[in-house]
This record gives structure tokens, C-alpha cells and sequence, in this order.
């Protein structure tokens, strides 16, 4: 890969308009990443990709939102220490050597009350070019190793990168578009960031390829009951209203929205609950 200069982050932000340009370069090195870990032959075989990195730069491209991480899950059959060996070498040469890098059991304070998950953290640290006084750059990779087997088949999904009238590709193999979107739906349910209610309501929204509100709550029901977890229509709602009146949760958008996109998260709440979770057997 090659050695970033602020001209190329300059030209990337023509491609992703981000309010701050430390996530332009930011978003710039998630791409690299991406490229460097599918155009690996040993983990394009053993990880797939979901979360809204993969949402945003893929599923639903040009991308409307920042996402700040990379999320993965293996989905091969090589012990979890060799792809996180591999993981590190293949990243070594544009992000250098993880600060942060260990197996760990991720319990929030609804999901996986009976099972936890075993996700590898891996955080870099890089300095910026665009901002040098300022705090290093920080990119993060989770790897998922206990939801394993994906509800549906893994998508193949060209993406590419412009850099200095150069085209970088792979293919990533990643979740499908029904699927990711209900494991957000999980995450709107258990967790308080308002991110989880706009991919919801930009996939049903403005998606190119038309999604079923039908097939989300098919997936979001199958990891529910992988996790022993439970909810119906009444509680989902009510957890909703909840969000809707949560400062925090209203404004976790701000910072992360495409240059001049409009955007009101009571007005997506009011659309999600109609069109989706209005559709949750009680």
C-alpha cells in the first residue's frame, strides 16, 4: 500500500465529504484495510465482513454516514490465533503494530445474558497526516468467533478504492444486506446509539436494491434466539420511546453525517416503527 500524503486525503474527500478531515483520512485507511484483508488468500477464506462500515461503503454506497471500525466474523475453520496472527501481519506494513490486541467476552447489558460472545479487539493508533499535533488516529477491528455460521449465504461484493488516479479492489465477502440489517435492529434494541435507528430507516429508505422488512425481522429473531434473548412488538416500541427521548441517543448522529445531509431521528423513529417494528409478533 502506499505511504499516504495529505493530497490524497484532500482528493479522497471529494469521494466522502466528511465534516472533519481527520475522518476523511480515517475513512481513507478503513478502505485500505478492507482492501488489504480480502486481497489476503488465507483470510479472504476465513473472516466475512458486516457492521456499518460494510453497510454504508457496500450495501448502500455512496456512503451517508461515518463508521469509525472494521467488524468481522470468522466464518472459516482455522483456530481464531492464526487469523488473528494473520490479521496482524497483513495490516503491519499501512497501520503498523496494534496497540491493543486480545480475545475478550462481550456482554452488554441485555444481549448475551446467557452467552456471552468471544470477539478479538484489535486497536492501531496512527499518527495523522492531516492533523499532526492532534491525537493519533485510532482504527478498530472486532472479530466476532462465536456467531460463526451466517443466518444466509455470504455475499460477494466488489469494492474499490480510488487513489492517485489508481483503482485498489477486492471482493469482501460480506453479510447480506437482510441480515446485517437485523443484527442493527438488534443493537437498536439493546444498546442507546442513535446510528442503529438511521442505518434502519436509510436502508428502508433509500437502499438501490429494495429491502424486506419482512426478511430484517427474520434475522433479527434468529440472533435473538442465538443469544437466548427475547422481545416482542409491545417491548421494542416501548424501548423505542425511550431512545426518542434520550438526548444522547438524538444526537449521536451529529458528528457523523455526510456534508450537507438533512437528517431527524423522531421522524426516522416514527418511520422504523411503522414500517418495521410494527410488524414484530407480539
Amino acid at each position: 500500500m502506499l505511504q499516504l500524503t495529505k493530497r490524497d486525503i484532500l482528493e479522497h474527500q471529494q469521494a466522502v465529504p466528511w465534516p472533519n478531515l481527520r475522518q476523511v483520512e480515517q475513512d481513507l485507511l478503513l478502505c485500505q484495510t478492507m482492501i488489504l484483508l480480502f486481497n489476503d488468500a488465507f483470510l479472504q477464506e476465513q473472516i466475512a465482513m458486516r457492521g456499518g462500515t460494510l453497510l454504508h461503503k457496500v450495501h448502500l454506497a455512496p456512503a451517508s454516514r461515518y463508521s469509525e471500525d472494521i467488524d468481522l466474523v470468522i466464518v472459516g475453520d482455522r483456530p481464531d490465533d492464526h487469523i488473528s496472527k494473520a490479521i496482524r501481519r497483513v495490516l503491519a506494513t499501512t497501520l503498523g503494530k496494534p496497540t491493543f490486541s486480545a480475545w475478550q467476552d462481550i456482554k452488554l447489558a441485555i444481549r448475551n445474558a446467557v452467552k456471552p460472545s468471544k470477539v478479538l479487539r484489535k486497536i492501531y493508533h496512527i499518527s495523522s497526516i492531516a492533523d499532526p499535533g492532534g491525537k493519533p488516529l485510532e482504527i478498530v477491528l472486532e472479530v466476532n468467533a462465536t456467531e460463526r455460521t451466517p443466518y444466509q449465504p455470504i455475499a460477494q461484493l466488489p469494492f474499490a478504492l480510488q487513489l492517485r488516479n489508481q483503482t485498489q479492489q477486492t471482493t469482501v465477502r460480506g453479510f447480506d444486506i437482510h441480515e446485517m440489517l437485523g443484527t442493527k435492529m438488534r443493537a437498536l434494541f439493546q444498546r442507546t446509539r442513535g446510528r442503529d435507528l438511521f442505518d434502519l430507516y436509510w436502508a428502508l429508505t433509500q437502499s438501490p436494491v429494495p429491502v424486506s422488512p419482512t426478511k430484517i425481522i427474520d434475522a433479527f429473531q434468529h440472533y435473538m434466539r442465538q443469544e437466548q434473548s427475547q422481545t416482542g412488538r409491545a417491548d421494542f416500541i416501548e424501548a423505542m420511546q425511550h431512545k426518542l427521548a434520550d438526548k444522547g441517543f438524538l444526537t449521536d448522529m451529529n458528528p457523523l453525517l455526510r456534508t450537507a445531509l438533512s437528517y431527524d431521528p423522531k421522524t426516522a423513529g416514527e418511520y422504523v416503527t411503522e414500517h418495521l417494528l410494527m410488524l414484530i409478533p407480539e
